[in-house]
């Protein structure tokens, strides 16, 4: 789909002292960074459901994910199981909703300041 890519983490180091693990390299200028833990004993989740105008990065450290995405400019819409070690780049304008099984984790991270859900998210329903 335009506008969304979706790859897996790569290993780029392994010795005596640790594995470097790389999930993204100069794809996206970060400013706002994030990590999601989707509870225990709550069941599976239902996040997102909006766009931003700017570009984000998701990694899955952990769990998986039903995730859908649409490019509001083509009307495309591409359905995604995500597990562990999957990173998915969305550029700007591009819905993206997931339901998160629970105990995953997530690592999200955006161009743009986060400052709040009525700040920064424009909702469009497309999971349910």
């Amino acid at each position: 789909m335009k506008g969304v890519y979706v790859k897996k983490a790569t290993e780029v180091s392994n010795d005596s002292r640790r594995i470097i693990t790389e999930i993204m390299n100069g794809e996206v200028g970060i400013r706002n960074l994030k990590v999601l833990e989707i509870k225990k004993g709550e069941g599976n989740q239902l996040l997102g459901n909006h766009w931003h105008p700017y570009a984000e990065v998701m990694y899955v450290i952990k769990g998986m994910s039903f995730y859908r995405m649409k490019n509001i400019d083509t009307g495309e819409i591409e359905d995604f199981y995500l597990v562990a070690g999957d990173v998915v780049y969305r550029s700007a304008r591009i819905v993206h909703a997931g339901w998160f099984k629970e105990g995953s984790m997530i690592i999200d991270a955006a161009e743009d300041a986060y400052v709040s859900a009525d700040y920064n998210d424009i909702v469009e329903v497309i999971l349910e």
